[in-house]
């Protein structure tokens, strides 16, 4: 995209720039010198060179885009938000990050009873608090340039999430990650709940202020952003779509997540495999039982689609005890917080159904649901507690806190006496 020179001075005076026809807001100055020879003090080789046009473009700023990241066959929706600088407040501090990788690299020489060269092999550049990272490879050799993503993995009460700290390599160079960036909505869709676009399109509104040359660059960086929407429909409606596996994904997610069985016939006959992974590891079938949709997920099982052992996880919260029982006898597997999600929601039927197996598992099963419901029931007592001290805020009130923790010792009596 061609820019005059006075579209260039808008971008700078509202903080925005274009990187690989990506907008970034938010920006900070490009790299000087003195800064670029400090980091590359602490490297075990330069900055590579798709790093550095980024940061002769902007030191610096934040993202909103979509990006999905597989580790391993497990489909991730990674957070890349903030693009790090020195001196930044909070989780965005460049300076921050490289001491922090300096001492786990020598932390790990230590314990490997190796050398440790003082330097950093990858370098920390880009990603979302504490939870995920983007790092560049520094290290001379074929590898130099390439973008690695690392992310924290979740505890297991996120039924269907990432469970352990993953790495992927994702890239071949940082222009290489921008040109992965994409939209999985319309980030103009004014009836989306969510999009990482919102703060970016606030960015973009501020340009209305320099008058018709600022509406008219608007206009003009809103069709970048289109242009990177994934709309799965026109596929659909030429054949292709199951010859596009990223649009294909979409499509089917999209229908799993509102239960439109009617378009997931519609996709399979168009020759989508409704078991092909979507979110995480799971395919149509979890996403349904995520978002609520019992009878698409009934139809589904219909179908033949095969259940996985955490599939009774995923819908726990919502599931009727005739599903839990037929996914429990399809080879989907229990646990206590599978049972407390269900007594959450006042599911007091199919919170029985999915404990009954662990009690005839084995006696250190059953002895682990028990803790779990007496540590769960005291836990709300505490917090509602807490909620009436003024000491804790929650969208619950301490009255909601004692009645799941009244349910959990019924259910406890019931299974245990």
């Amino acid at each position: 995209m061609e820019l005059s020179p006075a579209e260039h001075q808008l971008l700078q005076a509202h903080h925005l720039a274009l990187f690989e026809g990506c907008v970034i807001f938010d920006t900070q100055p490009p790299i000087d010198a003195q800064a670029l020879a400090r980091v590359e003090a602490h490297l075990a080789g330069p900055v590579p060179a798709g790093l550095l046009q980024l940061w002769q473009t902007c030191f610096g700023g934040r993202v909103g885009y979509d990006l999905e990241v597989v580790y391993d066959g497990h489909r991730h929706p990674f957070s890349f938000s903030e693009l790090f600088y020195p001196d930044s407040d909070g989780y965005r501090d460049l300076w921050g990050w490289i001491e922090h990788e300096l001492d786990q690299a020598e932390e790990a020489a230590r314990e490997q009873g190796r050398p440790w060269s003082g330097k950093l092999d990858y370098l920390p550049f880009a990603g979302f608090e504490y939870l995920e990272r983007l790092y560049v490879c520094v290290t001379p050799g074929p590898d130099h340039g390439t973008v690695i993503a690392w992310s924290r993995g979740l505890p297991p009460a996120w039924a269907g999430s990432l469970h352990q700290d993953s790495l992927a390599r994702i890239a071949d160079d940082v222009g290489g990650l921008f040109r992965l960036l994409a939209y999985e909505e319309d980030p103009f869709d004014p009836q989306a709940e969510y999009s990482s676009a919102s703060e970016l399109l606030e960015a973009l509104d501020e340009l209305e202020g320099a008058g018709e040359v600022g509406v008219a660059l608007k206009a003009r960086l809103e069709v970048l952003l289109r242009q990177r929407l994934l709309d799965w429909r026109p596929a659909l409606t030429d054949g292709n779509l199951a010859h596009q596996p990223r649009l294909r994904q979409l499509a089917m997610l999209d229908a799993a997540e509102q239960g439109d069985i009617p378009r997931l016939q519609t996709l399979r006959d168009a020759g989508c495999d409704l078991t092909e992974t979507l979110r995480g590891r799971g395919a149509s079938l979890e996403s349904c039982l995520q978002h609520g949709h019992l009878e698409a997920a009934s139809w589904l099982l219909d179908q033949g689609v095969p259940v996985q052992a955490d599939t009774l996880l995923v819908g726990a919260a919502q599931i009727t005890p005739a599903l839990a029982a037929r996914l429990l006898g399809m080879g989907a597997l229990s646990e206590p917080g599978a049972v407390l999600s269900a007594v959450a929601q006042d599911h007091m039927a199919s919170a029985e159904v999915m404990a009954r197996p662990l009690l005839e598992a084995s006696p250190a099963s059953a002895s682990a649901l028990r803790e779990a419901l007496l540590e769960r029931a005291e836990q709300q007592r505490r917090d509602a507690k807490r909620i009436k001290a003024g000491k804790l805020f929650s969208n619950r009130s301490a009255v909601d806190y004692l009645a799941e923790a009244e349910r959990i010792d019924t259910l406890r009596q019931r299974l245990f006496t």
